[in-house]
């Protein structure tokens, strides 16, 4: 499913450059010479972040601690991202002192992947989720006024007793909001 798995091999540690040279786990110097331009996943190679995950986008290099995977186009690259997030790769790790995880490792992980449309919709899901639980500023005023409406809805229907159905009903929906 993928182009290749390579390790990145920029050494480069400058403060200044207009592109950013990706590490183990984020933008960890600058360059003026972008090697890739094209968004990748990058997996933590060495260390105790070894088997972290996170993409790359725009030009930009990768220093040699990280390895880079490049997603054939069929596949929707963040479904692969969020896959590899999730099984812990950090479990393929070799090594005590200084965990390792290798190219050849990475290339025998077997990725259970549904179809272009379902990778889509997963995609879409855990991307919103993402939103909510890392966006303050817009997640939690919106679970908020979920949780007001939800609210609103229940306690409306809790105190309309119109019949003794009504009323049963209204007992019911009160019981399954609480419990």
């Amino acid at each position: 499913m993928c182009h290749s798995i390579v390790s990145g091999k920029s050494k480069e540690r400058k403060n200044e450059g207009a592109y950013p040279v990706y590490g183990s786990t984020s933008i960890i110097a600058m360059t003026d010479v972008p090697k890739y331009s094209k968004t990748n996943i990058l997996i933590a190679r060495v260390g105790a972040n070894a088997g972290y995950v996170h993409i790359a986008e725009g030009e930009y290099d990768v220093s040699d601690n990280t390895l880079i995977v490049d997603i054939e186009e069929e596949y929707n690259l963040k479904y692969i991202f969020y896959y590899l997030e999730n099984i812990g790769l950090n479990k393929f790790a070799k090594g005590g002192g200084q965990p390792l995880v290798t190219a050849g490792e990475m290339k025998k992980v077997i990725v259970s992947v549904p179809c272009r449309d379902e990778q889509n919709r997963i995609v879409d899901m855990l991307d919103k989720f993402n939103d909510i639980c890392s966006d303050l500023s817009s997640g939690i005023p919106a679970e908020i006024e979920a949780r007001q409406k939800q609210y609103e809805y229940y306690r409306d229907k809790l105190l309309t007793f119109r019949s003794k159905q009504n009323e049963n009903d209204s007992f019911e929906i009160f019981r399954k909001f609480f419990t």
